[in-house]
């Protein structure tokens, strides 16, 4: 069943006016939560609300070395720490510290898998009813869906020689981020394991799916260096976006089409609504020459979106 945004909004209300400690309070969000499961299309509003807008990360592992729902444990440690620690330094990086505590929390999976639940930290809020409205997701839950992102077009691409949106993801990060990243990438080749999961954020429910092939990609492009960088300010129309991959397809005026690494969430939201509206934009873009590894290394231009914004006469297309 299809909702409109008024109803979507008339949950969001109703569960704000809940949000209390006194029984009549628990009594209508179980209500509200009953109402939930008669209707699909209100699970992601009803998540966003209760995880207070902060994403969360399942991970189920499958393949050849998992045997009766078990998995090797050392590898197993070093997916999670290498989730984690990309996680951190992603972080970091925004909030320009040196130093920062992981804030990421593990819930307990559900029996009868390998299974892992990464979530970022619910902020503390004073208890009883709160009268925000629009909670916003923390910088660990903006870097955790930054992971997740990358983890799901490594797999995409991981047949390609070259992946232009994974370059540029990849070469956004913090390079303390890559040894994270790298160590995940490789309990994932050296295990086989094929992971499917789902990335839950307040923009949705998202699928993440990698396995070898994708951490194979990941780690050849962890090795490429950045030689160049400028940026470029085109003027055009979107010709389509992934959330689930980061990935923005554009056309110049004037020019031939580019996909372009979008990342973050924040970036991509701005240009799925000026795509669904149909405008003519103006986006400016980091043009990095990246180098590859080996004895002849191959040198491309990967395009990462920096910022988007509609043409002060810009008309709709029809």
């Amino acid at each position: 069943m299809t909702l409109t945004d008024q109803a979507l909004d008339e949950f969001r209300d109703a569960w704000h006016a809940a949000e209390g400690d006194d029984f009549a309070s628990r009594l209508q969000r179980q209500s509200l939560e009953a109402l939930v499961s008669e209707n699909d299309a209100l699970r992601p509003v009803l998540f966003e609300l209760v995880n207070r807008a902060q994403s969360e990360l399942d991970l189920h592992l499958d393949g050849e070395t998992v045997h009766q729902h078990e998995a090797n444990a050392e590898s197993f440690a070093q997916l999670v720490r290498g989730v984690a620690d990309a996680t951190k330094e992603v972080a970091k990086h925004m909030l320009g510290h040196q130093r920062r505590t992981s804030t990421l929390r593990i819930l307990a999976p559900s029996p009868g898998s390998v299974r892992v639940v990464l979530k970022a930290a619910t902020p503390e809020e004073p208890s009883g009813r709160t009268a925000q409205n629009t909670r916003t997701p923390s910088v660990d839950s903006t870097s955790l869906d930054t992971v997740a992102v990358l983890l799901s077009r490594a797999q995409k691409e991981g047949a390609k020689v070259t992946d232009d949106v994974l370059s540029g993801l990849t070469a956004d990060l913090p390079q303390k981020a890559h040894a994270g990243l790298r160590r995940a990438a490789k309990a994932i080749d050296a295990q086989g394991w094929e992971i499917a999961g789902e990335l839950r954020s307040q923009h949705g429910f998202q699928p993440v799916h990698v396995g070898p092939d994708g951490a194979k990609a990941l780690l050849r492009v962890l090795d490429e260096r950045q030689e160049s960088s400028t940026r470029a300010n085109l003027s055009g129309v979107i010709d389509g976006t992934r959330r689930s991959i980061g990935a923005l397809w554009f056309t110049p005026d004037g020019a031939a089409a580019i996909e372009a690494a979008v990342p973050s969430p924040e970036l991509m939201e701005q240009a799925v609504q000026h795509d669904a509206a149909n405008q003519r934009v103006r986006a400016e873009f980091d043009v990095v020459t990246i180098v590859g590894k080996g004895a002849n290394p191959r040198r491309r231009q990967v395009h990462t979106l920096r910022s988007i914004e509609p043409l002060p006469d810009a008309q709709t297309l029809i």
